[in-house]
Formats: C-alpha cells, structure tokens, sequence
C-alpha cells in the first residue's frame, strides 16, 4: 500500500502546482466525495455531484446541482448518463421520503431535451402514483436560465428490511 500512497501524493502534488483549472477541480471534488462517504454513509458518487436536495411543502422533491468539469463529456456539456443519474436520484430521494423505506430503482424513461449547459442543473421530481410496494415519478430538469434539459419518468421498488 505504501508505493501506492507515494505514487498518489506525487500525483496530487503535480496536479496542484502543473494541473489544469478542471483537473484541480476533479480533485476537490474527489476530497469532497470521500468526506460525504465518511459523514452520510451514502454513495461516493452523490459526493462527487454535491447533490443538496430538500423535500418541498407542495410534495415535491428538489435538487440543485452545480456543474462542475466531472460531469461533462467531451463537448463540453453535461453527459447524458449523469443527467441521468441526477434524474435518479431526485426520484429515488421522493420515492424514500414518501414511503418511509429505502427504494430502487426497476425502470426509468429518459427524454433528452436540450444541453445540459449552464452553471448548475435544478431537478424536481413528483409524485405520480404510490402504490403498496412500488410507487411511480416524474422529473424535469432545468438550467439556470429555465431551460428543460431532461423530462424522465421512473418506478420505485420498495425494498422490505
């Protein structure tokens, strides 16, 4: 484990005093993903996307996602699969809270509408039917500027224990 450790601080150190604006970017992000593994148990990618969410009065839960270089692809826009995941997220984070239990995802539909472009990505997903073991959700997701990026759909499998 050692030459591992000495090859990753090299690494870092490089990165920090040569790297690109988005390379030290990844960095933080990566740091920032560790430490959300550390304090909420949840998965190193929810770190790695800063997701915040919040349950709203009108029964409706809401993420706000800034845009950052890990999320792109190659054009310079937000890769379609981490839209994808956001969309995830947001439903799965409305199908726990309104069932009190943990859930997963057993399908999902993805519409892809416009550029995820922008400074951050804004993702609400409702609530269309709960039923007694799988509920089902919608999502849209919006740039900054109130543009729909994405519109997806998905059914939540209530998982017992």
């Amino acid at each position: 484990m050692e030459q591992y450790k000495e090859a990753l601080a090299e690494f870092v150190s490089d990165i920090l005093e040569n790297g690109t604006d988005d390379e030290q970017q990844i960095l933080f992000l990566a740091r920032q993903a560790i430490e959300y593994k550390r304090a909420q148990k949840a998965a190193y990618l929810t770190g790695f996307l800063g997701l915040q969410g919040e349950y709203l009065e009108d029964g409706t839960y809401r993420f706000e996602v800034p845009i950052t270089a890990f999320m792109y692809n190659r054009l310079k826009i937000v890769h379609g699969g981490i839209s994808a995941t956001i969309a995830d997220y947001t439903m799965g984070a409305l199908a726990n809270h309104v069932s009190g239990k943990p859930c997963v995802t057993s399908e999902m539909k993805i519409n892809y509408l416009s550029p995820g472009t922008g400074e951050k990505l804004l993702s609400t997903a409702s609530l269309l039917r709960k039923g007694s073991h799988m509920c089902v959700c919608e999502c849209k997701i919006y740039n900054e500027r109130a543009e729909l990026v994405l519109a997806a759909s998905g059914t939540f499998f209530y998982v017992e224990g």
